[in-house]
């Protein structure tokens, strides 16, 4: 947490924290399924997001995920049209002395210990949770081609395979960002399916040198780990390449080339996202907000209604007849 800001108005779960970070429909719960299994803490049973028949292991807090969709929906945006953050945006206003997402993190996960707290909103709104952390968190990247991503999001949500795309390069560009100077392993699902054994072990091996899990009591159950690991429908990294524009191709070869730990991960030359993809999130937020203000006239339009037929006449005089009916209705539910 930064010495010169502190929101919390309770106490945060003392950890050690284990962030686990990567694009929606990227293996984040596989690898979150797998290092519970090593001996990690993942939220109360009570607080366990329910599972998708799309995602049979999903190890997300409902409470988390609702705190960050609410803040995302205050910045502006959602998870499938995050907002445009500029620099620092975690201390401004817009995010509010009132958001503190310590209470939310307290239902998750009450018991004290080594814990894995996997959100791929936390890709976009890691830098607000940094302020709450009791020490800085060892975070976990996981990453999956894009074209993966893309169909398994069109399959899920219906979306365009290049809002996929674009939702993709989003939020892995957000994350190398914001890992910059935490310990992090990053690892790639492909490889995650292709050797689970050697995949998950290696994991192990580096998060059990590091000091911050030196003295906890995890079982490092490697076996109990990847045993947890199920597949998912994979595609080529170069499969349909023609749909990648040369910074998403970039972003590729960047995340490639981070296999592995990083003590701790340093500043990525990244290059600028593309025009593509900004416009095709801002075109989203826009169409979202559109059928929101679409709605709200709606229920506008038809609550001017019913207070005209209300104040109308014949809505008077067949008061008694209604009146009547709903006697008659409400006999025959006690009887029925």
């Amino acid at each position: 947490m930064r010495p010169d800001v502190d929101r919390r108005s309770g106490p945060m779960p003392p950890g050690p924290w284990l962030v686990v970070l990567g694009m929606h429909r990227s293996g984040t719960s596989a690898v979150s399924g797998a290092l519970g299994g090593l001996g990690f803490q993942t939220p109360h049973p009570d607080d366990l997001m329910g599972w998708h028949e799309s995602n049979p292991e999903h190890w997300e807090s409902v409470s988390i995920s609702a705190y960050n969709d609410e803040l995302l929906a205050d910045l502006g945006g959602s998870w499938e049209a995050p907002p445009d953050l500029p620099p620092h945006w975690e201390d401004g206003a817009e995010v509010g002395e009132a958001r503190n997402p310590t209470s939310a993190a307290g239902r998750a996960f009450p018991d004290a210990g080594p814990l894995v707290c996997k959100d791929p909103r936390l890709c976009i709104l890691l830098p607000h949770w940094q302020h709450f952390f009791p020490s800085p968190p060892t975070a976990v990247l996981v990453w999956r081609s894009p074209l993966s991503v893309a169909r398994s999001l069109r399959r899920r949500n219906g979306l365009h395979l290049a809002e996929g795309i674009a939702l993709w390069e989003r939020y892995n560009r957000s994350a190398l960002e914001h890992l910059v100077g935490l310990d992090t392993y990053v690892c790639n699902y492909e490889s995650l399916v292709d050797d689970p054994s050697g995949t998950i072990g290696s994991l192990a091996d580096w998060l059990r040198s590091r000091p911050q899990f030196a003295s906890e009591s995890i079982p490092w159950d490697v076996g109990l780990g990847i045993s947890t690991i199920t597949a998912r429908p994979n595609a080529d990294l170069d499969s349909d390449g023609e749909l990648l524009l040369a910074p998403q191709r970039d972003l590729i070869a960047r995340l490639a080339a981070a296999g592995g730990g990083h003590l701790p991960m340093d500043p990525m030359a990244l290059t600028s996202e593309s025009s593509w993809t900004s416009a095709v999130i801002a075109a989203r937020r826009e169409g979202r907000t559109r059928k929101v203000e679409e709605l709200e006239a709606s229920v506008r339009e038809k609550q001017l209604a019913l207070d005209r037929l209300r104040g109308s006449t014949s809505w008077r005089v067949t008061q008694p007849l209604r009146s009547i009916i709903a006697g008659i209705k409400g006999t025959g539910r006690d009887t029925g």
